[in-house]
């Protein structure tokens, strides 16, 4: 049987040989489609996998009703995590993340001898209850309590004091203190978690936003 089709193919192959070669080029772009639409869609599946709670998780978005249309944004009101924390019992735990570097661009970061720019996120006190981040060191409970404490990746402690070990508690500018978080998975959808080097809590934030910035006259 399996002798019988190879001879047909082979005869219709001498026979039709520009007719092959156009069945074999278009199957050819069918079966290089489908791979690559496999890889896309199972790279955007495994985003977010390594998270505990998963399945729970969900981000909030408003919808504005504009003039002619309706806008949907990732911005919330500041208060809307804690508010449905506390007013919903469907919400176990709710955290707000907010992107400073819209607000004064990079951090200006010295400890020691080092002085560098990087970049961060201010987020709720329960970030790591909602979120599966481990620490190197620290205690996820505690870390985003204090307005002055930060969380800082284990690049961000290498380049600051070399080494990840023992730099806990020491100052940074601004006097802030702060633990140390494991490099984030490389496929997770927090807004710029592969280059954020620190995470601050959502209280500085509303700290910040009390200073008034220069504004360039246009």
């Amino acid at each position: 049987m399996i002798y019988h089709s190879l001879l047909l193919i082979y005869r219709n192959f001498k026979r039709f040989k520009n007719i092959f070669f156009i069945n074999l080029l278009g199957l050819s772009s069918g079966l290089a489609c489908v791979m690559l639409i496999y890889l896309w869609v199972s790279d955007e599946w495994g985003f977010d996998k390594f998270h505990r709670h998963g399945s729970q998780l969900y981000q909030v978005m408003a919808n504005h009703h504009l003039s002619d249309e309706i806008s949907t944004w990732t911005y919330t009101p500041d208060l809307l995590a804690e508010t449905m924390a506390d007013e919903l019992p469907e919400v176990i735990y709710a955290t707000p993340t907010l992107n400073p570097e819209e607000w004064f661009g990079k951090f200006t970061l010295t400890a020691e001898d080092q002085s560098l720019r990087s970049t961060g996120q201010f987020v709720g006190e329960d970030f790591f209850n909602v979120f599966s981040f481990d620490l190197i060191q620290g205690d996820t409970k505690t870390v985003l309590k204090d307005k002055n404490s930060i969380v800082i990746s284990e690049s961000l402690a290498q380049k600051l004091f070399n080494s990840t070990e023992g730099v806990v508690g020491k100052p940074l500018t601004w006097e802030l203190q702060w633990d140390i978080r494991q490099r984030l998975p490389a496929k997770n959808s927090i807004e710029k978690a592969r280059s954020s080097t620190l995470l601050g809590p959502a209280e500085s934030a509303r700290w910040f936003a009390q200073i008034e910035t220069p504004r360039v006259p246009h």
